[in-house]
């Protein structure tokens, strides 16, 4: 019998044991060396079956004998049958394949439990030994989080075979670093490695038609050094084998007879960073859960107004009449759509989910008057709504809604959210509600379409969902009818699905923003509340331009906040006096016009800076000018280091280094004419040369706030003032 069964071709070759059916060799033939670096970490799968007595009962996948491992063509399929723990065997079959297609790796499994106790963990794939992607130790790992390619650390990215970002915890076997999707520190469910020495990428990508609940796991062996470099050296170890561990964690609680179908993970090899690895992730995406926003009212808007008119203790700051002028204000400086927060029974954070017009407010007459109001303007109005959020507070909670909680695995609801408001007390969480995260189950559902539809036929243009980030988890409130890893992931989606099939059904034009980050969501929601941050935004905006989200402007001179959603193509939403006023207010005068003008600009451009392809920093370049005299002088005092000069396609939420520019690229979808967004965060006037690398580029149409259109060469440097928004746009289109 083979000890070794290996599937290759022109791109990579995969070595599996005949013993385990582990992978003991993964070689990429673009680069040097084995990504399975020490073989003595290699893996192949891990399960966890609970006993009352035993909840640690781990079932090691190497410590298993398969009943067979074949190979026919380019697929090999390992078969267990029965497994053993510590504490006993147990009648649990699992079989898995290793497909090699062209330069994709595919693991697909399906387990069958037959035991009384549910699997609670299933760790596959597992790939162990990893020492290093390409030549050294520089490879970085990229995640797709919530606002920003990050979640590693503080940074970025990080280099995890230098640089791993955790240590090891209580119970941990080493350092440990994990990641779940759906929710919000990944919002689609790949990985994307990159090694820069190569050029070269590797997609880690989770494949599943159903939305579930699952962890990226990354482990360090045989933990964290407690110096910079976080690895250990191998002569350091004291014998014991130094490397990452990764698997892909699902959590199925498939009891008797039952089996998981896994979907298929994917490992692929690609040219570029994490941009290029994710366009994988968008054709399976798009293939799967096509969606088009071009008939959306909501995409096309570019800028909201938002107020919280009731607060959770009592404090009305507008009623809906006074809420009617501060909207039409709005519209003055071309802000038409409105978000209006605080409009139901008992104000903001309260009496959820009875989602009726407040009286103290005007009642649902004047509720409706207010709605045709601003729709006699042309303008739009969403009503800020929940979802599943329960106001433990009411009676209705303590009679009924307690049953429709979210319930953890020992039973137990979490003691969740409070925002509290309009006395200090209440601002530092002493003295505000606390709300409770419920179930997706049909009672809950009918009761809050009840509710939301009545809104739709008062006139409402769409709902803002908000909270619908914190849902996706584990849910054994034993009212599911869907798995507790499914309930709240695609149990949500399937409702929120429905929820907007019916609200179209009332209003064919109806549509919803949401507080999300889910991908899988993004048929349904045009328009995500926060995920843009500083001069950043979520990779959504890059893999599915389609989709935007909400750059939130609060203070009367945030001219920075509005320049950072013209960078990044997000939607401007304006909150004055943190949600408590109106952009008519003399104190937002200088910020209203400044929106105004930069509405002005992007309404003439929309195609190609807001609706446009989002192709966030490729395909150009930004070189300033290395100062001299005078102002060499000072960006010496402002940097520490003689003439430094950055250029960002990167943004820095926390602040940028003196002389740095950002930038993002933009295109139009059917001319694919370009445009290149620079913004100069610093206190300095900058010059800088410009140059798109998609062609060749000689001439473009300068835009900036206040100031006419002028042509400019490529070549010639181009100065932007101190804090300044420059827009150019390519004037040679084909």
């Amino acid at each position: 019998m083979k000890t070794m069964l290996s599937i290759e071709n022109e791109k990579m070759r995969v070595q599996v044991a005949a013993a385990t059916g582990a992978i003991t060799s993964l070689v990429f033939n673009d680069l040097p060396g084995d990504l399975v670096g020490e073989p003595r970490l290699a893996a192949n799968f891990r399960l966890c079956l609970p006993l009352d007595d035993y909840q640690c009962n781990y079932i090691e996948g190497m410590e298993q004998k398969p009943e067979s491992v074949t190979r026919t063509g380019d697929v090999v399929t390992v078969r267990f049958s029965g497994m053993t723990s510590t504490k006993g065997t147990y009648p649990i079959d699992l079989e898995y394949a290793l497909r090699l297609e062209g330069d994709t790796l595919i693991f697909q499994a399906k387990l069958t439990n037959r035991d009384a106790h549910p699997i609670s963990e299933f760790w596959f794939p597992r790939l162990g030994g990893w020492t290093r992607f390409g030549a050294g130790r520089d490879a970085r790992m990229t995640v797709p989080g919530y606002q920003r390619a990050r979640q590693l650390g503080h940074a970025q990215t990080a280099a995890i075979f230098r640089e791993f970002p955790c240590g090891q915890g209580l119970g941990g076997e080493g350092a440990e670093w994990t990641t779940d999707y759906p929710g919000m520190a990944m919002t689609m469910p790949w990985l994307d490695l990159y090694d820069a020495g190569s050029d070269t990428g590797l997609y880690l990508g989770y494949h599943d038609t159903t939305c579930r609940y699952s962890t990226w796991h990354t482990a360090l062996f045989p933990r964290n050094s407690g110096r910079p470099d976080a690895w250990i050296a191998p002569d350091e170890a004291a014998g014991l084998p130094v490397g990452l561990v990764f698997s892909h964690v699902r959590y199925p609680f498939i009891h008797s007879g039952e089996s998981l179908d896994s979907g298929e993970f994917v490992f692929r090899v690609h040219r570029g960073d994490w941009h290029h690895g994710s366009r994988f992730y968008r054709e399976w995406f798009m293939t799967h859960f096509p969606f088009d926003k071009s008939k959306s009212w909501l995409r096309k808007k570019s800028a909201w107004f938002t107020s919280i008119i009731y607060q959770p203790e009592d404090r009305i700051v507008a009623d809906y009449v006074q809420y009617e002028r501060w909207a039409h204000e709005a519209q003055a400086f071309g802000v038409d759509t409105c978000e209006l927060i605080g409009w139901d029974k008992g104000g903001l954070e309260r009496d959820y989910p009875e989602y009726v017009p407040e009286p103290k407010l005007g009642g649902r007459e004047g509720f409706r008057t207010l709605l045709k109001a601003i729709a006699s303007r042309g303008g739009r109005c969403l009503p800020f709504v929940n979802y599943n959020v329960l106001d433990q507070h009411t009676e209705w909670y303590k009679r009924e809604l307690h049953k429709f909680t979210h319930q953890e695995y020992m039973g137990s609801t979490a003691n969740w959210f409070s925002w509290g408001e309009s006395t200090l007390l209440a601002r530092k969480e002493n003295n505000a509600r606390r709300h409770l995260l419920a179930s997706v189950v049909p009672p809950l559902e009918s009761i809050l379409e009840d509710f939301l539809l009545e809104v739709v036929k008062d006139g409402a243009s769409g709902f803002q969902i908000d909270k619908l980030c914190e849902g996706s988890r584990l849910d054994f409130n034993p009212l599911n009818t869907l798995k507790p890893d499914v309930a709240l992931c695609e149990g949500l989606v399937q409702a929120i699905a429905r929820l907007h099939a019916k609200c179209r059904a009332l209003n064919p034009d109806f549509c919803l923003a949401a507080e999300a980050g889910q991908d899988r969501l993004l048929p349904y929601v045009d328009v995500s509340y926060r995920n843009t941050d500083g001069y950043d935004i979520s990779p959504l905006r890059y893999v599915f331009p389609e989709w935007t989200s909400c750059r939130h402007i609060s203070s009367p001179f945030d001219f920075a906040g509005v320049n950072g959603a013209v960078l990044t193509g997000a939607v401007i939403c304006v909150e004055p006096f943190s949600y408590q006023g109106s952009l008519g207010h003399p104190l937002y005068r200088k910020l209203a016009d400044y929106i105004r003008e930069v509405e002005r600009i992007r309404s003439e451009l929309a195609d190609i800076i807001f609706l446009g392809t989002y192709y966030d920093t490729l395909d150009a370049e930004v070189t300033p000018v290395k100062p001299s005299g005078k102002a060499a002088v000072a960006a010496l005092l402002a940097v520490g280091e003689p003439g430094a000069m950055t250029v960002g396609g990167g943004g820095n939420a926390c602040g940028v280094a003196a002389g740095e520019l950002l930038y993002r690229v933009h295109g139009h979808r059917q001319t694919d004419r370009r445009a290149l967004v620079v913004v100069n965060p610093t206190e300095n006037e900058i010059s800088y040369h410009w140059k798109f690398l998609h062609r060749a580029v000689a001439k473009a149409e300068l835009y900036a706030p206040f100031e006419p259109v002028r042509k400019i060469d490529r070549g010639r440097p181009v100065q932007i003032k101190a804090k300044a928004l420059h827009i150019l746009v390519d004037s040679e289109n084909p």
